[in-house]
């Protein structure tokens, strides 16, 4: 292998030009002590190893390049020195161990992610030199915090305060408006924070932005928005206070931490409070919903909606009036609706609660299974209440465990066969798991940790013939038939009903 090493203090100035460096699949750069690279105007290639020292890679220039490469590139210092409006691309994923720095420019992520180390941190952003995405790339850092104050975990602009010990935290924030059941649209950004312990934390949590992300919403009515895991109800938790000068939200007293993003107000003028709902399955193709509320304002009703373990999506099945006269009670009402449903898996069920200006929120989500009356270890799953942090998917895995009832297992790759970028997703899968590449001949390319039916892009293998391993499946062969830039590829990645 060729080693090129930079052992002094030096500047590598490289020729303005559309070319690139590249460092190929035989050769390793080594840099040792506080040398600076200057990469101007050209792409960056890491076919090969890439070891970054205690320097730092500084691109300049005023054309936009990229960043891409087979091997995965390991920057100490990354600095953006970016002029007339240009950028930088990530084409895949890099690691950085100390700072990414912003002098001019952007550093569009993409669908790619920055990985930062528990030190490291983003300096320098601004209004117009900052992390942008134009896909669902995004950074993310992970940190131990034991009664945090105030810690912003690698300057991302997450403020989180508690006086509990939260274990370890993977903080990972996005570029792209969120959306999804009760939100419709949010600013520019949005964070998923996964703490260890995510259990009565009693936290606070302020959220910064840019006015470039603010995305069309209303800055002065900005809340908080709360959601957990993909697919599920995104809830308006309002706000505690806010700034339009110091560009951020903040909110008090959060149980746990989740999906988090800014978008303006959208308060329901009718209300329903001490709501209870509960379903049974009385027989093989009938299940009786029942649902109890405490008061009603300006209400008009209930829509009860429906989805089985192997649809994509809520549908409705009846309306149900308010019992409330003129749509306003202060005692409680209980109602009752029977399904015509002879489903033999899962069943979940919630309720769209209607206001009288036809503005409406949802209900918690219910599960109800089949008739189970012999099956080993089984029962009938009725009356399941889907945590609101967990998918449908995971859901109905642990459900029809308990059960006693088998779901499918298998691996699905595609393209197979494609010229080095495709997807792949499990079927099956009852909690996070890694998953493993290997070439033929044995030798570990990347691992991934994937939850059910997620589904998980790879990009830029060379050509070859490449095994994935997934503990408790059969392994999968996948051919990479070599770069085709004209083939028609893409890895479509859903991920918290982003709008793309």
């Amino acid at each position: 292998m060729k080693k090129i090493f930079l052992s002094i203090i030096i500047t590598c100035l490289l020729l303005r030009g559309s070319g690139q460096l590249t460092i190929g699949s035989d050769a390793q750069w080594v840099t040792t002590g506080n040398a600076t690279l200057v990469v101007n105007d050209m792409n960056l290639l890491t076919h090969g190893i890439f070891t970054p020292g205690t320097g730092s890679v500084k691109f300049t220039g005023t054309q936009n390049n990229g960043i891409t490469g087979i091997n995965l590139p390991v920057f100490n210092i990354l600095e953006i020195a970016k002029t007339n409006n240009a950028k930088i691309q990530l084409a895949r994923d890099i690691n950085v161990n100390a700072s990414i720095n912003f002098i001019s420019g952007l550093l569009d992520v993409w669908s790619s992610k920055i990985v930062l180390s528990p030190t490291a941190y983003v300096a320098g952003e601004s209004e117009t030199n900052r992390i942008t995405a134009t896909g669902a790339g995004f950074t993310e850092i992970t940190v131990n915090l034991n009664s945090p104050n105030m810690n912003n975990p690698g300057n991302l602009g997450a403020f989180i305060t508690s006086t509990e010990n939260l274990g370890s935290v993977i903080v990972r924030r996005f570029h792209l408006p969120a959306s999804g059941t009760g939100l419709s649209t949010s600013i520019n950004r949005y964070y998923n924070i996964t703490p260890t312990n995510n259990t009565n934390l009693n936290a606070t949590l302020r959220l910064k932005y840019f006015d470039a992300e603010l995305n069309a919403q209303n800055e002065s009515s900005l809340v908080l928005y709360q959601a957990f895991g993909a697919g599920s109800i995104w809830n308006n938790l309002s706000r505690t206070s806010n700034s339009t000068n110091s560009n951020y939200v903040e909110k008090t007293g959060l149980a746990n931490l989740a999906l988090q993003t800014l978008a303006n107000d959208n308060t329901v003028a009718g209300a329903v409070t001490g709501l209870t709902f509960t379903g049974q399955r009385k027989k093989a193709t009938e299940v009786q919903l029942n649902w109890t509320s405490q008061t009603e304002t300006n209400m008009s009703g209930y829509r009860v909606q429906r989805r089985l373990d192997n649809e994509l999506d809520f549908s409705d099945r009846a309306f149900v009036n308010t019992l409330a006269a003129g749509g306003n009670s202060i005692s409680p009402l209980n109602y009752m609706n029977v399904d015509a449903n002879a489903h033999t898996g899962i069943s979940y069920y919630r309720l769209k609660v209607i206001a009288a200006d036809n503005s409406f929120t949802y209900s918690i989500v219910i599960s109800v299974g089949p008739k189970t009356k012999g099956v080993k270890g089984g029962g009938n799953p009725n009356n399941l209440v889907v945590s609101s942090d967990e998918t449908i998917e995971t859901a109905t895995s642990k459900i029809m465990s308990s059960a006693g009832i088998e779901m499918n297992k298998e691996i699905t790759v595609g393209p197979n066969p494609n010229y080095g970028n495709f997807w792949f997703k499990v079927n099956g899968l009852e909690k996070e798991t890694e998953a493993s590449l290997f070439t033929i001949d044995g030798k570990l390319i990347k691992k991934f940790r994937i939850i059910n039916l997620q589904q998980q892009p790879v990009n830029s293998l060379s050509s070859g013939i490449y095994i994935l391993k997934v503990p408790g499946y059969d392994a999968q062969k996948i051919i990479v038939q070599g770069n085709n830039k004209n083939a028609s590829q893409s890895n479509t990645t859903t991920d918290y009903n982003i709008k793309n």
